[in-house]
C-alpha cells in the first residue's frame, strides 16, 4: 500500500475527479521539460530573493529592505528560501521520473500557499493552490517509486 502525503488523500479526488483530465501529450511535455522549466525560474527566483535583502540591488537601481519593514515580509522571504531550496533538490528526481521529485514539489506547493496566507494574499493563495495541484496531480501518475 502507498503512502499517502499530508493532504493528499482529501485532494486526490478533487483534482482527478472534478477536474478535466489532461491529454497525454501534455502530462508527457510537463514531465519531460518540467525539470528544467523549474530550474530556470529558480535561478531568477534567487535573484528576486538577493534583490529583497538588498544584495545587488545597487547595482540595477533597487533600493535594499527599509528597517521595520515587519516580520512577515522576513517570515516570507524565509518560506521562500525554503521553497527555492525544494525546488532546486527536486530537479534530479524528477528528471529520473522519481516519485520524491513529486513529492517536494508537492510540499513546496503547500509552503508557497501557506506564506501566501501569512502574507495575507488570499487570491495569490487560492489561485495557486488550484493551478498547482491540478498540474501536480495530473502529472502524479507518470512519477514512480
Amino acid at each position: 500500500m502507498e503512502s499517502k502525503l499530508l493532504l493528499e488523500k482529501e485532494l486526490e479526488p478533487i483534482f482527478l475527479g472534478k477536474f478535466p483530465p489532461f491529454s497525454e501529450s501534455v502530462k508527457e511535455f510537463l514531465v519531460e521539460y518540467g525539470p528544467y522549466f523549474i530550474l530556470v525560474l529558480s535561478g531568477i527566483a534567487v535573484f528576486g530573493l538577493l534583490v529583497a535583502f538588498g544584495f545587488g540591488g545597487a547595482a540595477v537601481g533597487l533600493g535594499a529592505v527599509a528597517p521595520g519593514i515587519g516580520f512577515n515580509f522576513y517570515l516570507g522571504v524565509a518560506l521562500g528560501v525554503i521553497t527555492l531550496i525544494m525546488y532546486l533538490m527536486s530537479f534530479s528526481p524528477l528528471r529520473a521520473r522519481r516519485r520524491a521529485g513529486w513529492n517536494l514539489l508537492y510540499y513546496a506547493l503547500l509552503i508557497g500557499i501557506l506564506s501566501n496566507l501569512i502574507q495575507l494574499s488570499i487570491f495569490g493563495a487560492v489561485v495557486g493552490a488550484i493551478v498547482g495541484f491540478w498540474v501536480l496531480f495530473q502529472i502524479r501518475e507518470k512519477y514512480v517509486h
